[in-house]
Formats: C-alpha cells, structure tokens, sequence
C-alpha cells in the first residue's frame, strides 16, 4: 500500500511540474468556458455572469485557502498595489470584457481576436523584460494562429476578407490586452509570493471590486432566466475556468514563462469546437478537424525540448 501511494505521488509531482499537461487541461477548461459563456449571454448580463462565477469560485475555495490568507496576509500587505493589478486584469478584466464583447460582435471575431494573445505577450515579454523571440516560437505561432483562422473560418476565405472591426472587436482586444498584462506580470509576482497565495487574493479582492459594478448593472438590465441549466453552467465557470485553469496556468507561467505558455492559448478555440460538439450537437467540419491539426502541430512544436551536448550525452550517441 505505501508502495501504490509512493507511486502516485511521484506521478502526481512529475504531472504538477509538467507546464505542458497542465496547459492542456487550462487551454480545455477554457474552452467550455467559451461555450458556457454563450449559453448565459441571452439569459444573465456580462457584469453579473462574472460576478457569480466568483462568488461561486470563493465559496469553494475560502474554507480551503483561509489558514493560508491568514499566514500569507503580512506578504499579502506588502505587495498590495501588485495583486490588485492583478485582480483588475486576470480576475476582472480579461473575463468581463470577453463577456461583453459577443454582445457586439460575432463569434468568429471574438475568437480571432482572442488568438492573438500569444502575440500580444510576446511583444509585452519583449518590451518589460526583454525576452526575445526565437525562430522557433515565431513558427509556433505562426502555425498555430493560421489552425485557429481555419478553425474559425471554417475553411472559407470569403469570412477572412469581410472581417470587420466594430465597438465589440475593440472591446475584445481590449479583453487580451488585459490577459497580457496579468501573464506578464504573474511571472515577476511568483518571485516574491506563493502562486496559490496570488491567486486567492487577487480572487477575493476582484470579488470585493465588482460588488458595487454588478449593483448598478442588475438594477438597469435584470436577469431574464436562472433555471437548473444556467446553474449548471455557472457552477462550471465556477470551478473550472475561475479556479482550475487559473491554478494551472498560474503555475505553468511559473514554469516556463509568459511566452512559451501563451501559444497553448490557441488550443482554446480546438476545444471549444470539440466541447461545442459533443454539448450542444454543433456539426464539426473537415476546415476544422484540418485547422487544429495545424494548431497541435504548433503547439507541439514549441514544447520540444532541444537536447543539450553534454559530454554525456555525446558518450552516448557515439555507443
């Protein structure tokens, strides 16, 4: 017995230090998270839908996480201004302005817009902390982003040249920008707390902040329907995408960094598509199945590890 739990735990840290498998569960989280998303849409407004999928997110987690905000409350303190950047960008910003966005613009542009994430990053990596880009994650990219327009597009070419901006495009960007910026400044803040301290302050304190914002927003615009199915879908955005994706991803950027971590945010619309199948009977096309094809490529692409000529290793070529 104590062989099988030693066994499981070995396992266990090897998958907590595998930045690769846990982007895979993020970047899959994230996908049902789109499509929950567009399920409430018509029912909640997009203040409120946040708000609730923290209240949901916290209620789970403060019983949990309370001894730690206790310790962790003197570092907390300290690095107050950072983790209310924090809050603002990760927790808040990037998740209303998603919500926000589709009420103004199509899917595909939504989508598209989002895909551009992993350039946004590595432009801010390049700007704040002088990360520069390599040949390989440039190709990275580059595959992965034309998967995600074939995705998107569904193969038609027609789509990609009546692409037009409007209010909600810009409000999408403005959505990535957000998660940009709290992925650039994550890194620098694993370095002075610990990951799972961030993450639960910066939840409450996005909690605290949307109070008065979802007040004012349900006495204008009320909700029109919350049955057992619009529950369900909140518990979801609850847990998944607000606390599993963001522990995930928290650690993965502690990991490999912003950059190398950003072009697994192109398996996002891969997921939705495949979510969206099997969840609300939405037909999957051959553009598709090709386009995250490519995006796996990419994807696969960036993760492998160059091997290093070690006296060692080239003993044992020569064997």
């Amino acid at each position: 017995m104590q062989i099988l739990i030693s066994t499981m735990g070995e396992k266990m840290n090897k998958v907590k230090n595998n930045a690769y498998i846990l982007l895979i569960f993020c970047t899959m989280f994230w996908g049902g998270n789109a499509v929950a998303g567009k399920y409430l849409a018509g029912s909640i407004p997009p203040v409120t839908i946040s708000f609730m999928r923290l209240a949901i997110s916290l209620l789970i987690i403060l019983p949990i996480l309370y001894p730690l905000f206790k310790r962790e409350a003197p570092a907390a303190r300290k690095n107050i201004k950072l983790l209310l950047i924090l809050a603002i960008t990760g927790v808040i910003g990037y998740n209303l302005f998603s919500y926000w966005a589709v009420n103004y613009t199509s899917a595909i542009n939504s989508s598209l817009l989002n895909s551009t994430g992993p350039l946004l990053i590595f432009m801010l990596s390049y700007i704040v902390t002088g990360e520069k880009i390599t040949k390989k994650f440039a190709l990275s990219i580059l595959l992965s982003l034309s998967g995600v327009m074939i995705v998107i597009t569904r193969g038609s070419f027609e789509r990609l040249v009546t692409f037009q901006f409007n209010a909600g495009d810009l409000i999408m960007l403005l959505a990535v920008t957000m998660w940009a910026v709290y992925s650039i400044l994550l890194k620098s803040a694993s370095h002075k707390m610990d990951i799972i301290t961030i993450f639960g302050y910066s939840l409450l304190i996005g909690f605290a902040l949307m109070i008065p914002g979802t007040l004012i927003e349900l006495s204008v615009i009320p909700i029109e329907k919350l049955g057992s199915t619009e529950w369900i879908a909140l518990l979801y955005l609850g847990i998944f995408p607000s606390i599993f994706s963001f522990l995930l991803w928290n650690r993965a950027i502690a990991l490999i960094g912003p950059s190398r971590s950003s072009i697994f945010m192109n398996l996002t619309p891969v997921f939705a598509a495949l979510i969206a199948f099997f969840v609300l009977g939405e037909v999957i096309t051959v553009p598709q199945i090709l386009g995250g094809i490519l995006v796996f490529i990419g994807v696969f692409y960036s993760s492998i590890k160059k091997k290093e000529y070690t006296p060692e290793n080239v003993l044992l070529r020569i064997k």
